[in-house]
């Protein structure tokens, strides 16, 4: 069902194709153009056109647009395109030797009303159909290339349209990235909130501020392409200091040594770093969690140790990995060496400088 269900939409998607975005047009100009040159053949020494050589041109015309849209509106979207090559072939043959002959007999049977016409007729019989089948074979290898072009029109059309599909995808899973947040991270947070000040914690106003300014920076600066590096450091310093304060235990560390001047970098980038590993923590378990970063010139080097006894933190670390890779636009440096319950990994995230941004 579902095969024929694909082949019922692929030979519609392909019926129409030489006509949609006013390809139309141009089987308008070539069937203008050939009735005009038939007309032309017709009474060759005047200058204008009459009505009546216009209409025996229109009518020779119509066995060659009968075959010539049978060709491309049936054979090629139901043969060929669906690799029926036999069938195609054969039934193409079969109205390339009937047609033109068809053309030929009514151009017999017109010739009484046209002293050219019947002039050709005359000149013999047999080499009239020749010249029959010449000028036909010449028309269709004429109209053949037109929609030949509008194939290549129409795969440069393709071609954009997935490019274009392809970029927006990826500036949709980049921003989901960015933007999403863990549905247990925000319980957890607001559950840790919330028992700050039913205990009437000195921290609960610091807390409080903290996560909202998590997610003021999630909504945004998400969408910027860089930001300065003190800011997404002033961010990642919030977020664990945050974590500390509702779990009511300095297991977050966060140690910077050099200065973050005019350097950038892509927003998020440390944050979906070090929230990722804190939502693998159980609520019983004390945060463990270390980040070290050193910034260089263009680079920064970030060392994270850290302990947990979840399940699936290879496939969390593997995330952080492929997420890092997709802000960043590239492979990036990371490494991770484990050891029982303890994990270290390793990043070197490429910085720029705010003036070459």
């Amino acid at each position: 069902m579902l095969e024929k269900y694909i082949d019922r939409k692929l030979a519609r998607k392909n019926m129409g194709v030489y006509f949609k975005k006013g390809k139309w047009v141009l089987h308008v100009f070539f069937l203008v153009l050939m009735l005009a040159l038939n007309a032309k053949k017709l009474q060759p020494e005047e200058v204008d056109l009459s009505e009546h050589e216009l209409l025996l041109s229109l009518v020779l015309l119509v066995p060659f647009v009968v075959f010539f849209y049978i060709y491309c509106l049936y054979l090629i979207p139901v043969f060929f395109k669906r690799n029926r090559q036999k069938r195609f072939w054969a039934i193409l043959l079969i109205m390339m030797a009937v047609f033109p002959a068809l053309e030929a007999l009514l151009s017999i049977f017109l010739s009484r009303y046209n002293e050219t016409l019947r002039e050709a007729v005359s000149s013999g019989k047999w080499l009239f159909l020749l010249r029959s089948y010449r000028d036909f074979w010449f028309n269709f290898i004429g109209f053949t290339s037109l929609l030949y072009f509008m194939e290549l029109l129409e795969g440069i059309r393709t071609l954009k349209e997935i490019s274009l599909n392809r970029s927006q995808l990826a500036f949709t899973e980049l921003h989901m990235i960015k933007t999403k947040m863990n549905p247990e991270f925000m319980i957890r947070s607001l559950d840790g909130i919330i028992d700050l000040a039913n205990k009437e914690e000195d921290t609960t106003p610091d807390a409080v501020i903290r996560f909202s300014d998590v997610l003021r920076y999630r909504l945004y600066r998400s969408k910027a392409g860089l930001v300065p590096l003190s800011e997404e450091l002033q961010q990642l310093d919030s977020l664990l200091r945050f974590q500390n304060e509702i779990s009511r235990s300095p297991g977050c560390t966060l140690e910077i040594e050099g200065d973050a001047g005019d350097r950038s970098i892509p927003p998020l980038a440390l944050v979906n770093i070090a929230e990722p590993l804190i939502n693998t923590w159980a609520d019983a378990s004390d945060p463990n969690l270390l980040m070290y970063l050193l910034i260089e010139e263009t680079e920064l080097q970030i060392a994270v140790e850290f302990s947990t006894t979840a399940a699936g933190i290879d496939t969390v670390i593997g995330n952080i990995r492929n997420n890092l890779n997709l802000i960043f636009g590239r492979d990036v440096i990371f490494a991770m060496e484990k050891e029982h319950n303890n994990y270290s990994i390793s990043i070197c995230l490429p910085l720029q400088h705010s003036s070459n941004a």
